[in-house]
């Protein structure tokens, strides 16, 4: 199964470059990823040229990037799954641009997971108390 369709990494961030990223027209929907140097900051979703160029003249984003990733997704039912995956990956002072973490689409809940140092101390917890007596029965 493909994934991606197109992609660019590392583009320097310039008119030039936004604009050969391909448009809405042209399929050019995905996910894409702002870099300040080599350490992403903000990853986003969507038409990946018109998102860019309103990065380009953001407050808040504007002076943090100076390179830029794009990817167009073959399946746009994956989109949002696949920007949220990159978000979690991520350490929290990485996205610093990104005011949300994100959320699968999913149907069930998620499986919690625990930890084997908790099921150990639960079943010591469960066991028979132990006497320095020995048997009774002796």
């Amino acid at each position: 199964m493909e994934l991606i369709k197109r992609f660019g990494e590392m583009w320097a961030r310039n008119s030039e470059n936004i604009e050969r990223v391909p448009g809405s027209s042209k399929g050019g929907q995905g996910v894409y990823v702002l870099y300040d140097g080599s350490t992403p900051v903000y990853i986003g979703k969507g038409n990946i040229r018109q998102r860019l160029r309103a990065a380009d003249k953001s407050k808040r984003r504007g002076n943090s990037w100076n390179y830029f990733g794009w990817y167009v997704i073959k399946d746009k039912t994956l989109i949002h799954d696949l920007e949220v995956l990159l978000l979690r990956m991520l350490p929290p002072y990485l996205r610093r641009l990104t005011r949300e973490g994100g959320h699968f689409k999913v149907l069930a809940p998620p499986i919690q997971t625990h930890r084997p140092t908790f099921r150990r101390r639960q079943a010591k917890a469960q066991r028979a108390p132990r006497s320095c007596l020995g048997s009774l029965n002796a």
